[in-house]
């Protein structure tokens, strides 16, 4: 995917549709990039979605092991948690070129230290 463009970052909110809050914010593409008109976005897991860059968007990180992350996802209306994935996964998703959009650095996310699990 090519680089994209940075997002105007019109509002940050907490989706609280899911426990614990995950920290979003509403996104504003340039909507004549042609790479966010109608792209393929491939997420961990086999999960791919066709369509525009996400208005909502959201991403938490946490480091669980040596190589091991949950990562969990807001989507415009859909949120998606992943609870053991490899920095492979996460590096050759589409995660990697929205997050540098919007200017975070994904090495700071994925070498934070390892957490310990909470019980759900």
């Amino acid at each position: 995917m090519p680089l994209l463009p940075k997002p105007e970052i019109v509002n940050c909110f907490f989706d609280e549709s899911v426990a614990p809050h995950l920290p979003g914010m509403v996104l504003r593409w340039d909507a004549q990039a042609p790479a966010l008109v109608d792209a393929i976005w491939n997420l961990p897991e086999g999960v791919v979605l066709r369509g525009a860059a996400p208005e909502r968007f959201g991403v938490t990180v946490e480091r669980h092991g040596p190589n091991a992350f949950r990562v969990r996802v807001l989507w415009n209306q859909l949120s998606l948690i992943w609870d053991r994935l490899s920095r492979r996964q996460i590096i050759a998703s589409s995660l990697t070129p929205i997050l540098e959009a919007l200017g975070t650095d994904l090495w700071y996310l994925l070498d934070q230290p390892i957490a310990e699990m909470q019980a759900a």
